[in-house]
């Protein structure tokens, strides 16, 4: 089992998802944070699950919600470099990791 390692981008990137669908909905938030850990299970057993998005970063849905899982695999465990809404720009999302 691989260990996940967030990068502050990350970090606070699932901090802005939680409170906007915390503002949205009460408990919402929660909901989205139990969905997330559960995403988190594939890079952890099987880091390569996730398709190769731009030169080394994968990516990995969040079911249930529209936000990928941005990671890549490096010797010191699996560097998750951002926690984004998939219904943006696709520029704007390579543009993070450019």
């Amino acid at each position: 089992m691989s260990e996940l390692v967030f990068l502050l981008s990350a970090d606070l990137d699932i901090q802005r998802a939680y409170d906007s669908y915390e503002q949205w909905q009460e408990e919402r938030g929660a909901i989205f944070m139990r969905h997330l850990d559960a995403a988190f299970g594939p890079p952890r057993n099987f880091p390569e699950s996730g398709p190769i998005i731009l030169r080394n970063y994968r990516r990995l849905l969040v079911p249930g919600f529209p936000f990928g899982i941005f990671y890549s695999i490096e010797p010191r465990g699996i560097i998750v470099s951002g926690v984004m809404d998939i219904r943006q720009d696709p520029e704007a999302i390579r543009r993070q990791f450019g």
